[in-house]
C-alpha cells in the first residue's frame, strides 16, 4: 500500500502573518526529513475463522510519532483485538484472536503521527471458514513445545509446516515479532528444505530475557496459519553462597608468615573478602569473586581473620585463627580438693587462653629426693593420683603440653595423704620378767605405721591356739614399753603387740612366749634361719633385755625326721649349724637359758639348705715352650672355680640383692680380686631383654644391690670370681622376681555406651603385661556428672574385684561394668584404673558419655465406635511426661493381622477418627507418646465393632466330587471386609435346570472357615 502523507500546517494571526510565514518555513524545511516514515508497514493476510491474525506497523521520526489502529475509519476496540507495543516505542502489533468471518474481514489502516504530520498505511484481512481452505494452505506439522532450560544453556524451539507452495516460518515472542538480527547472532531461525518446512528457533547463550511465549507462524500465498503458543522458561541457578574451601586456623612462629585461603561458590558467584575485626583487608573495589588469598606477615601475635562471601542472595563468614607457636603457660590455683589414704585430688585452672593438648602431672614424696614421677594424657583439669602411701608428704605441680611441647610447671602444693591402719606389727618385740607376776614388754614401731600411731595393744594369754579375742588386753600410750602385773605365776604366756592408728588396728605381732618364773629368760625373738652354703645355714636372733643369759639351747631336725638334734652354746646373737645335708629342709627351736632355768623354745622355724655345688675343673692343656716353668718354682695362677653358693632376695619392686660365698680356698687358685655379677630378664614382656654385667666388684664384698630393674619381673642371676689370671665360670644361675607396686600404664581400649536413661556399660582391657607391675588384683571404674564440661560433686568409685580363676588370664580379655542409678540426659566423665596388692595405678583418660533420654509413659485413650465403619479415639498427655512432648504415634491392625497401620500426630493433637473399619471385627489400638528420647510405653486396647448380615458372597465356587446322584461342593469364605462378623453357617440353593419347576432347594452348611 502506498501512504499518503499529511503535513501539519497550523493557523496563525493575521497580523503576524509574515513573521510567523518565514519561521514557519524555515522550520519545515529544517524538519521535512523528520516526518514519519514506515519502517514496517502491515500486509495483508488470510486467516482462519477462530485462528489469529496479527499486523505489524513500526515508523520512525522526530519527535517519535505515535501508532494508532483504525478499523473502518474508526480506533479498533474488541475484547478480541490487542495492540501490542515494541519495548522501544517504534510501533505495534494489531492481534485478533480468535478471527470472526464476516466481522473481522476489513481494511486495517495504520497511523503514525508526529508533530510533523501524519502517514498512515492499511493491510485487509480476509477470513475463510474452515470448509473454504483452499488447497495448499499452510499446515503446522510440528508446533513449539514448553521448554525449560538452564540460563546460559542453548534453547531450541520447533516447528515444521507444509503449503503449496512452501511456507514461510516466521517467530513470534509475547505476540511482538522476533527480531533475529538484532541479536548479534545468538537468534538463529534453523531453515531446512524438504517436505514439512523446518523452520527451528535457536537461542544460544540463553538469558532471562528469553523467557516468554513463542509462536511460529507459518505463511504462503494461499493465508496464515499459527501454530499453538509454547512457553520458554529459562531458569536461573540461584544458590546462596557456601564456602567449598573455608579458612582454616594456623599456628606459626614469631614473625612467620602464613597465606589464609579462601573459595566460596554459589549462583550468581560471591565476591570475597577479608576482615580483621572492624578493619576491612579488601578494598571494597578489588575484591575479587570466588577465591579470595590472603598473605599475613611478620605475626607478632594471634588473630582471628574473617573471609566474608557476599552475593545478591546473602552473605556468610567463616573465621581463621592465626595462632602464635609458643610453649604453654604454667596453669595457675592449683589446690587439692580430696585426700584418701592412697589417693590425692588435684583441680586446677589452665592459664592458658589458647585450647592445650593435655596436662602433665608431676608428684614425688617429700620426704625422699628422687625424681618426680609422672602422669601425662590428662585431658581435664582435675585429677586423681592413685598408689600413693599413706600419711605420706607429697608434691605436685602440673605443666600444660601442646604441640610445641612442654610448658613450665605450676606452682607446687605439697599434702598429706590421709591415714590407714598400720599394714605391718611392731618390730624387735621382747620381754622379760620383772618378777614372777610382773612381766616387761617392749618393742618398735611398725615399718609401716601409715598414720599417727596412737597408741599399742598387748595381747596375753596362757593358751596360743585360743582366738585373738579370747586373749586379755592391755592397752597403752603410744610409747614403746609397758608392764603387765598379775599374771599367774609357773605358767607359760603368749603374748603379740599390735599398734593402732585412729583409722583401726594394724597386724599383731608373731607370738613370743615367756615363762612367769623370775630369772627365767624369755623366749628369744626375731629368730630367723638363712641358708649360707649346701651343709650350712645361718641363724639370728634378737638379744633379750636382760643379761643373765647363760647359754642357748638348740634344738634342730630334718623335717620328715623326729630326730631332734641338741645344741648348747654360749650368749651369741647369731650362730651358723654346719655339716648339714644338701638340699634339706631343716626346723629349728632356739630357747636361752639363765642361772633361774630354761625359758621357753621358740615356734619352729624352717630353712633349706641350697643344692649341692660340685664343679670339675676342665682338663689343663699343657703345652712345653720357652717360658714354661723350671722345676722348683710355683705355678702360675689359675681362675678361680665357680661360687658354690648364690642366694637372691628381692628388696623392692625395682632392686634385688645377690648374695654369695666365696668359692673354697683351695679352688680359688690365687687371690680373688674382684667379682662380676651379671643379671638378665626372663620375662618376654620385658622392655630390656639384654644381658647386663656389673664388673670390678670388690673382693671383699660378699653381696652387691641391683636397682633401676623392671617392677614385677623375673631375672636371672650369675656370679663368678676374678683372679689376676681372668674371671671364673659362672655360677648356675638363679632366678627371683622384684616386688609388686602399682600398675604403670592405665587399662587400655576404655569404651563407653549408654545402655538406657539410667545406666552406661563400661568396656576396658588389662594394662600391658609389661606395665602391669604385679598381680592385677581388680579395677576401679570412677565416674564423674559433668556440667558445662567440669566435673561436678566428688567422683563415685566402683570397685570390680577379680576373682583368683581370672587372675592369669590372655591379654585380649576384655572386662565389663555396668555403671547404673545415673540421671537421663546427663554427661558423665568415666576412667578405669588397675590395681595391686600395692595400690591403684595411672588412671585411663575419661571417657564422656552421655545417658540417653527416659522415654515418656503411657498416654490415656478412650475409643468410641459408632454404628458405621469408624471409631473415634480421643487421648491425654502421659502423667509421667519425661522430656519435651513431640508427638503421638497411633498404631491399630484386626486381631487376625500381623502388620499394624501407623498414624504420627503432632503434640497438640487429641483425637483422631479410624474409617473403614470392619463390621464384627475386634481391632488392637496402641497408643504411644514420643519425645526426643523415642516412643514410649503404650497404651493397648481392644475394640469390636457390631456384627451385620455379610455383604459379601462366597468366593471360588467349584465342584470337587461328582457321581451320579452326589455333587460334591466347595468354596472360599468371602473377602474379610464384607464378612461382617465370624460366618455360622452358608446356604446351598440348587435347582434342576432340566425341570419344567421354577422350585430351589436349600441346603444349609456349617462354616468351614
Amino acid at each position: 500500500m502506498v501512504p499518503n502523507i499529511h503535513p501539519a500546517v497550523p493557523l496563525l494571526p493575521r497580523g503576524a502573518a509574515p513573521l510567523l510565514l518565514l519561521l514557519s518555513c524555515l522550520v519545515l524545511s529544517s524538519q521535512a526529513d523528520s516526518l514519519p516514515s514506515f519502517i514496517k508497514s502491515p500486509e495483508d493476510q488470510t486467516g482462519i475463522s477462530g485462528g489469529v491474525a496479527s499486523f505489524v506497523c513500526q515508523a520512525t521520526g522526530d519527535p517519535k510519532p505515535r501508532i494508532t489502529w483504525m478499523k473502518k475509519g474508526k480506533k479498533v476496540s474488541s475484547q478480541r483485538f490487542e495492540v501490542i507495543e515494541f519495548d522501544d516505542g517504534s510501533g505495534s502489533v494489531l492481534r485478533i484472536q480468535p478471527l470472526r468471518t464476516h466481522r473481522d474481514e476489513a481494511l486495517y489502516e495504520c497511523t503514525a503521527t508526529n508533530s510533523g504530520g501524519e502517514i498512515n498505511t492499511s493491510a485487509k484481512l480476509t477470513v475463510l471458514e474452515e470448509n473454504q481452505i483452499p488447497h495448499g494452505f499452510p499446515n503446522i506439522d510440528m508446533g513449539p513445545q514448553l521448554k525449560v532450560v538452564e540460563k546460559t544453556r542453548t534453547a531450541t524451539m520447533l516447528c515444521a509446516a507444509s503449503g503449496n507452495p512452501d511456507p514461510e516460518i516466521t517467530w513470534f515472542k509475547d505476540f511482538l515479532p522476533v527480531d533475529i538480527n538484532s541479536s548479534n547472532g545468538r537468534i538463529k531461525q534453523l531453515r531446512s528444505g524438504g517436505t514439512p518446512i523446518r523452520g527451528a528457533l535457536q537461542i544460544e547463550n540463553s538469558e532471562e530475557s528469553d523467557q516468554g511465549k513463542y509462536e511460529c507462524v507459518a505463511m504462503n500465498s494461499a493465508g496464515t496459519r499459527y501454530a499453538a503458543p509454547a512457553n520458554l522458561y529459562v531458569r536461573v541457578r540461584r544458590v546462596p553462597p557456601r564456602f567449598s574451601i573455608p579458612p582454616t586456623n594456623h599456628e606459626v612462629m614469631p614473625g612467620g608468615s602464613v597465606n589464609l585461603t579462601c573459595v566460596a561458590v554459589g549462583s550468581p558467584m560471591p565476591y570475597v573478602k577479608w576482615i580483621m575485626g572492624e578493619i576491612e583487608l579488601t578494598k571494597e573495589d578489588e575484591m575479587p569473586i570466588g577465591r579470595n588469598v590472603l598473605e599475613v606477615t611478620m605475626v607478632k601475635e594471634s588473630a582471628n581473620y574473617t573471609c566474608v562471601a557476599i552475593s545478591s542472595l546473602g552473605m556468610i563468614e567463616a573465621t581463621a585463627q592465626v595462632s602464635i607457636k609458643a610453649l604453654p603457660k604454667p596453669p595457675t590455683s592449683l589446690i587439692v580438693t580430696e585426700t584418701t589414704a592412697t589417693s590425692v585430688t588435684l583441680t586446677w585452672d589452665s592459664g592458658n587462653p589458647e585450647p592445650v593438648s593435655f596436662y602433665m602431672i608431676q608428684y614425688r614424696p617429700k620426704t625422699t629426693y628422687t625424681g618426680f614421677q609422672e602422669v601425662d594424657g590428662v585431658a581435664t583439669t582435675r585429677y586423681s593420683i592413685g598408689g600413693l602411701s599413706p600419711y605420706s608428704e607429697y608434691e605436685f605441680r602440673v605443666m600444660a603440653v601442646n604441640n610445641i611441647g612442654r610448658g613450665p610447671p605450676s606452682d607446687p602444693v605439697e599434702t598429706r595423704t590421709g591415714e590407714q591402719a598400720p599394714s605391718s606389727p611392731p618390730l624387735a618385740v621382747q620381754v622379760r620378767m620383772l618378777s614372777a607376776s610382773t612381766m616387761l614388754v617392749q618393742w618398735e614401731p611398725p615399718e609401716e605405721p601409715n598414720g599417727q600411731i596412737r597408741g599399742y595393744r598387748v595381747y596375753y594369754n596362757s593358751d596360743m591356739d585360743a582366738p585373738l579375742s579370747g586373749w586379755q588386753k592391755h592397752n597403752t600410750d603410744d610409747s614403746r614399753l609397758t608392764t603387765i602385773s598379775g599374771l599367774t605365776t609357773d605358767i607359760t604366756y603368749s603374748l603379740r603387740v599390735l599398734g593402732f592408728t585412729s583409722v583401726g588396728d594394724g597386724p599383731p605381732s608373731d607370738i613370743l612366749q615367756v615363762k612367769t618364773q623370775q630369772g627365767v629368760p624369755a623366749q628369744p625373738s626375731s629368730f630367723e634361719a638363712e641358708a649360707e652354703l649346701d651343709t650350712r645355714i645361718m641363724l639370728t636372733w634378737l638379744w633379750p633385755v636382760q643379761d643373765s643369759i647363760t647359754k642357748y639351747e638348740l634344738q634342730y631336725w630334718e623335717g620328715n625326721s623326729d630326730n631332734k638334734i641338741h645344741v648348747t652354746f654360749n650368749p651369741v646373737g647369731s650362730y651358723a649349724v654346719e655339716g648339714l645335708k644338701p638340699d634339706t629342709l631343716y626346723r629349728f627351736s632356739l630357747a636361752a637359758r639363765s642361772e633361774f632355768g630354761l625359758g621357753v623354745y621358740t615356734q619352729p622355724i624352717e630353712a633349706r639348705t641350697a643344692q649341692s655345688s660340685e664343679y670339675t675343673l676342665p682338663p689343663l692343656s699343657l703345652s712345653l715352650s720357652a717360658s714354661s716353668t723350671n722345676p722348683g718354682e710355683s705355678p702360675p695362677p689359675q681362675v678361680p672355680i665357680a661360687q658354690q653358693e648364690v642366694h637372691l632376695s628381692s628388696l623392692s619392686s625395682t632392686s634385688l640383692k645377690v648374695s654369695w660365698v666365696a668359692p673354697p680356698a683351695a679352688s680359688r687358685h690365687g687371690a680373688i680380686v674382684a667379682y662380676t655379677v651379671s643379671y638378665q630378664s626372663t620375662g618376654s614382656a620385658s622392655e630390656d631383654p639384654d644381658r647386663h654385667d656389673v664388673p670390678g666388684i670388690g673382693a671383699d664384698a660378699s653381696s652387691y644391690v641391683l636397682e633401676d630393674l623392671e617392677k614385677w619381673t623375673e631375672y636371672q642371676v650369675w656370679v663368678r670370681a676374678h683372679t689376676d689370671v681372668g674371671p671364673g665360670p659362672e655360677s648356675a644361675p638363679v632366678r627371683i622376681k622384684t616386688k609388686e607396686d602399682v600398675p604403670g600404664a592405665p587399662p587400655r581400649k576404655l569404651e563407653v555406651e549408654a545402655v538406657n536413661s539410667t545406666a552406661i556399660r563400661v568396656t576396658w582391657k588389662a594394662p600391658l603385661p609389661g606395665k602391669q607391675h604385679g598381680q592385677i588384683r581388680g579395677y576401679q571404674v570412677i565416674y564423674s556428672r559433668l556440667e558445662n564440661g567440669e566435673p561436678r560433686g566428688q567422683p563415685s568409685v566402683m570397685d570390680v574385684p577379680l576373682p583368683e580363676a581370672q587372675w592369669n588370664i590372655e591379654e585380649s580379655t576384655e572386662y565389663e561394668a555396668i555403671i547404673t542409678g545415673l540421671h537421663s540426659e546427663t554427661t558423665y566423665s568415666v576412667t578405669v584404673a588397675a590395681y595391686t596388692t600395692k595400690g591403684d595405678g595411672a588412671r585411663s583418660k575419661a571417657k564422656v558419655i552421655t545417658t540417653t533420654g527416659a522415654v515418656p509413659g503411657r498416654p490415656t485413650m478412650m475409643i468410641s465406635t459408632t454404628m458405621g465403619d469408624t471409631a473415634l479415639i480421643q487421648w491425654q498427655p502421659p502423667k509421667d511426661m519425661v522430656g519435651e512432648m513431640m508427638g503421638y504415634q497411633l498404631q491399630y491392625r484386626r486381631q487376625e493381622d500381623t502388620a499394624y497401620t501407623s498414624r504420627e500426630f503432632k503434640r497438640t493433637d487429641d483425637h483422631h477418627t479410624v474409617t473403614n473399619l470392619h463390621k464384627g471385627a475386634t481391632y488392637v489400638f496402641r497408643l504411644s507418646a514420643l519425645n526426643r528420647a523415642g516412643i514410649g510405653e503404650a497404651y493397648v486396647k481392644e475394640i469390636s465393632t457390631q456384627e451385620d448380615v455379610p455383604s459379601g458372597y462366597p468366593l471360588n465356587i467349584r465342584v470337587t466330587g461328582l457321581t451320579t446322584s452326589t455333587t460334591q461342593l466347595a468354596w472360599d469364605p468371602p473377602a474379610l471386609s464384607e464378612r461382617n462378623g465370624k460366618i455360622l453357617q452358608y446356604v446351598v440353593a440348587y435347582r434342576d435346570i432340566n425341570s419344567h419347576s421354577n422350585s430351589t432347594n436349600r441346603y444349609y452348611s456349617p462354616p468351614t472357615d
